[in-house]
């Protein structure tokens, strides 16, 4: 067949929210190191005064392939990172985000997710030293 054009619907979306950043990861995405690279590099771009908040809606994700876990286990480019799943696979998916460079905590309520983000930490993530998430 000719004249078929081939649409490409974006993995994720980022906006500025103010107060923090908003990363909305696309339904059905299967995460690799590429889209980890692309998303590392838009939230470095949107944060010129330094690093900022990052909230994470995954969404029902597909998979995270073992590079892009192994990149954002690494990645420092906010100063904290709420993740937002919807149900326990997104939570087991996420699991790794647990050992994160990156002070990193799973929310199953967005508004939960965005008081972690924006009132400052809370006692418990910190214990002896040591970062809880």
């Amino acid at each position: 067949m000719t004249g078929l054009k081939q649409v490409s619907l974006p993995r994720y979306t980022l906006s500025d929210e103010g107060d923090f950043l908003r990363l909305r990861w696309a339904p059905g995405v299967t995460m690799e190191a590429d889209d980890i690279h692309s998303t590392i590099a838009a939230v470095t771009a949107a944060s010129l005064q330094g690093k900022r908040p990052l909230l994470v809606h995954i969404g029902p994700l597909e998979r995270v392939t073992p590079e892009a876990k192994q990149l954002l286990i690494d990645d420092t480019c906010s100063s904290r990172t709420a993740v937002v799943g919807v149900d326990d696979v997104g939570r087991v998916l996420t699991a790794f985000n647990y050992r994160s460079a990156t002070l990193s905590r799973y929310f199953a309520e967005e508004s939960d997710a965005i008081a972690w983000l924006t009132e400052g930490i809370y006692p418990d993530d910190v214990d002896l030293g040591t970062r809880r998430r």
